[in-house]
């Protein structure tokens, strides 16, 4: 068999199943579609995500290097024709990613970097180690996936080709957590609302700011209980606002629960409360609460202002307290555009199957290794 014969490989980074975050919740179902669709998939961890505890900056060098050795020896057995990193686009990635193309050696292969968000309007000015790895990057990753057109007009300002950025979305799978029977009953305006956060606890995803709008709420008479899903930096601040307002009993605080557990509460939930400031990428619990019908009152950034559209699908929200409240407040008395709402975003979350972004990829991915014509960048 000479090697044009030899049945495609994939080489695809995963994240460590230990990661917190969207990727350890999205890559899986949709690697398994993949699979699925006749894609020889090889995988290996390549750590991208939080965790629980934070990792000691020489464990971080040492991972980094231990794992482009074993891609390494991957590239040599399985001469993959495609290597797929899960990443992102901060100094953090940038240096993790350069030395492991480096040290990993592609050779024939492409190199294409799907980015869980980025921070490239940070890094204009980088200085002079990390232009030289931004140069390299450029040169050595022959595709980029990205989430929102803010992110690829902060890549073509650093100097990078538009046409290795092909936009992409994030796989929802909710076969196994949702029963098929489910509906989304929308409660009277005179219920007890049911809201939820969910999110890591840093100060740029709207926690504070959410326990201040239920102050609001509470002082204009309506009826709610928010549950707070997830841990981080803010939590102590978060709890402690909660009990100096006197919330203790209406807000509560679960800290980290799996995956299967957050879906739970999105389908017990009534409105998902997601006021982020955070540069974020596809973040998965806004589609899975998309995916699960819910009415949600978000930010109008980055993927939420590129894919979702008022009053369709959310309405929008600043990162003030009253604000907040206010948008809530408008869902709370308006069941008419809850329904609306819940079931338009039934309609949308049918596009994010896995099985539906699979084949978004396999066109990036045949585009790359030249088997259709490239895409129009004008």
């Amino acid at each position: 068999m000479n090697e044009h014969d030899r049945p495609r490989k994939y080489l695809i980074g995963m994240p460590a199943p230990d990661s917190l975050g969207g990727p350890i919740a999205s890559e899986p179902p949709f690697i398994e579609a993949l699979r699925e669709k006749g894609l020889d998939i090889i995988t290996e961890v390549y750590v991208y995500g939080d965790k629980l505890e934070p990792t000691p900056f020489f464990e971080r060098v040492r991972r980094v290097l231990k794992t482009a050795f074993r891609f390494r020896k991957l590239v040599r057995k399985h001469r993959p024709a495609l290597i797929f990193l899960n990443s992102a686009f901060d100094r953090r990635t940038i240096l993790r990613d350069a030395i492991s193309i480096f040290v990993t050696s592609p050779g024939a292969a492409k190199v294409f970097v799907k980015l869980h968000g980025s921070t490239a309007d940070d890094l204009q000015d980088p200085g002079p180690l990390f232009r030289m790895l931004i140069r390299y990057l450029r040169r050595k990753v022959d595709g980029w996936g990205y989430f929102t057109r803010e992110e690829l007009d902060s890549f073509v300002k650093l100097g990078f080709e538009p046409a290795r950025f092909f936009p992409v979305r994030n796989a929802i799978d909710l076969d196994r957590e949702v029963p098929a029977d489910f509906t989304r009953e929308q409660r009277e305006s005179g219920g007890i609302f049911q809201l939820l956060f969910v999110s890591r606890f840093v100060r740029t995803k709207g926690l504070i700011p959410t326990i201040y709008a239920c102050e609001e709420l509470r002082k204009r008479g309506l009826r709610f209980r928010l549950t707070c899903v997830g841990d981080g930096e803010s939590r102590r601040e978060a709890e402690d606002a909660a009990g100096r307002l006197g919330l203790g009993r209406v807000v509560r605080f679960t800290g980290h629960l799996p995956e299967a557990e957050v879906t739970k509460q999105l389908l017990k939930s009534d409105i998902l409360v997601f006021p982020t400031s955070h540069p974020e990428g596809f973040p998965i619990v806004l589609f899975k609460a998309i995916a699960t019908g819910m009415p949600v009152v978000t930010t109008n950034i980055r993927a939420a202002a590129d894919y979702l559209s008022e009053p369709d699908n959310c309405l929008y929200c600043t990162t003030d307290p009253q604000n907040i409240a206010d948008r809530i407040e408008e869902l709370i008395a308006d069941k008419a555009l809850r329904e609306r709402m819940s079931q338009a975003n039934f309609a949308y979350g049918r596009t994010l199957t896995p099985p539906e972004v699979a084949d978004e990829f396999i066109d990036i991915f045949d585009e790359l290794l030249g088997d259709r014509r490239p895409k129009d960048t004008n």
